[in-house]
């Protein structure tokens, strides 16, 4: 039975992150000339400038780590409250929306090479985000329906047990976020800029 219901939060999430990337790719194509006109994410002078770039990882890191751990913090104090679930989707809507805004601009932009450059923008990291996103949305869901919508009677016994598993579960996803981190500050630079000379 726990395992259905953990099937069933987790296609509820995959398919609200399907419709924030159709979503996201709909929102480009109607706004394709203002995202693209007056910015140079995708100019040549962007592209020059992420060849010669000098990149300082441990500034980098750091601003990564605030903003992936803050988000994750976020994320694990709401499910904790009422509005853990709509948390929850609107997070798997918002990286959907995202990820389909970013796929069409790179292809508008540079055609199968954007997705390419795309790619490898995303390596090594998204080899941790993706997994370690999943389960901090599928924990989030489960301890907000936990708490307040399946028998929201648990006893201080219980809610003890919950705040220590939710704690050592949420402790390791996010110290693998921020292992995330470090490979988004030291290693995609590297890669990105590889990336970048064979254009």
């Amino acid at each position: 039975m726990r395992e259905e219901i953990k099937l069933r939060l987790a296609n509820k999430q995959f398919i609200l992150f399907m419709v924030g990337i159709c979503g996201g790719i709909l929102l480009a194509n109607l706004v394709k000339s203002e995202l693209l006109s007056g910015s140079e994410l995708l100019g040549e002078n962007a592209l020059l400038q992420v060849r010669h770039a000098v990149i300082d990882s441990k500034s980098l890191f750091l601003r990564l780590l605030g903003q992936r751990l803050g988000e994750a913090i976020l994320l694990t104090l709401l499910s904790t409250t009422f509005l853990g679930v709509a948390a929850v989707w609107f997070y798997a809507f918002r990286y959907g929306l995202s990820l389909g805004l970013l796929l069409t601009m790179f292809l508008t932009g540079y055609g199968v090479k954007g997705m390419l450059l795309l790619v490898v923008g995303m390596l090594p990291q998204m080899l941790v985000y993706v997994p370690v996103w999943a389960l901090l949305l599928a924990l989030g869901e489960r301890t907000c329906r936990r708490l307040y919508y399946l028998n929201g009677n648990e006893g201080l016994a219980g809610l003890k047990r919950m705040g220590v598993h939710l704690s050592a579960q949420a402790g390791l996803l996010f110290f693998m976020l921020a292992a995330g981190c470090w490979l988004e500050a030291y290693v995609n630079p590297y890669l990105l800029r590889l990336a970048v000379k064979v254009f």
